[in-house]
């Protein structure tokens, strides 16, 4: 079956990000890549220079996609506070998702280029901008104290991707009550009162 050059670019991403969600990142040849989508070496690195920018591609589109469920979850008019327990859940949910573990795994195995940092930032800058937004809000809407809103973004991010380390013992649920948890006590500090 011939595809279209989109097309064949996405089904390698798609069954690229299946395989390192399933395996994580050293586990996973191009190989596996090739033979799951149907696709030869060739076509895969038409696409892509490396296994690492497949890998760093398929994870700036699941950014994109959290990003999105991220705008259609605060759509209505909600105030800092309502939003930070929004973010924790959001969080929570992206913490089942094992793209994250892969990335760490690929971050911790390579000797990582200006180039590569450049991209990891701008991938985690993605939820960093959702945080930082909600406690500029918070702020200029006197919710929050009137902090370094930057240091409020490292202390809030920290403590919700820290919290991803609970996600294999714990089940959904209670993972969310957790993360609802560590927002009050956040916000016991934050808050104007």
């Amino acid at each position: 079956m011939n595809r279209k050059h989109g097309e064949t670019k996405q089904m390698i991403m798609e069954q690229a990000g299946q395989l390192f969600m399933e395996k994580g990142y050293n586990a996973v040849s191009v190989n596996d890549i090739c033979k799951a989508a149907s696709v030869s070496k060739g076509s895969l690195y038409h696409h892509f220079q490396s296994k690492e920018q497949l890998l760093l591609e398929v994870i700036e589109e699941d950014a994109r996609q959290w990003q999105s469920k991220w705008v259609h979850l605060t759509q209505a008019e909600q105030s800092a506070k309502q939003q930070l327990y929004l973010l924790a859940e959001h969080y929570a949910e992206d913490f089942q998702n094992p793209l994250s573990t892969a990335l760490e795994e690929f971050a911790r195995s390579q000797v990582i280029t200006e180039e590569i940092l450049a991209k990891i930032t701008s991938i985690n800058e993605v939820t960093l901008q959702a945080c930082r937004s909600i406690i500029m809000k918070g702020i200029e809407q006197k919710e929050l104290q009137n902090i370094s809103v930057e240091d409020a973004v490292l202390i809030v991010s920290s403590t919700l991707e820290g919290l991803g380390k609970i996600y294999y013992t714990n089940n959904k649920h209670e993972n969310k009550r957790i993360y609802r948890q560590a927002v009050q006590i956040l916000l016991d500090g934050l808050s104007t009162r």
